[in-house]
């Protein structure tokens, strides 16, 4: 009889711990015509995301531009998917 428990399953195996995604664009017509803007968002918990199953995410960027807040919604869709594949958002 295997008396293994799923957390004991969970501390068996690599811990993703935090997430560093990249992402650039066109620069926008009016500030940057002709460079590439760049954002990275970094996914971290406090217990480490695989322990957690969540995160909070920390913006860092000299430049990127929007339209909407849906443009943004769809960068942490994207990070949420990659991140949590089996969590339906």
């Amino acid at each position: 009889m295997n008396n293994t428990s799923a957390q004991d399953n969970l501390w068996s195996k690599p811990l993703l711990e935090e997430a560093t995604f990249s992402f650039s664009q066109d620069g926008n017509s009016l500030y940057h015509k002709d460079a590439a803007e760049f954002l990275e968002i970094r996914a971290v918990a406090d217990l480490g995301i695989d322990r957690q199953e969540n995160c909070f995410y920390i913006l860092k960027t000299e430049c990127w531009s929007i339209e909407s807040a849906e443009d943004l919604q769809e960068l942490f869709n994207r990070i949420h998917k990659t991140l949590f594949p089996k969590i339906k958002k």
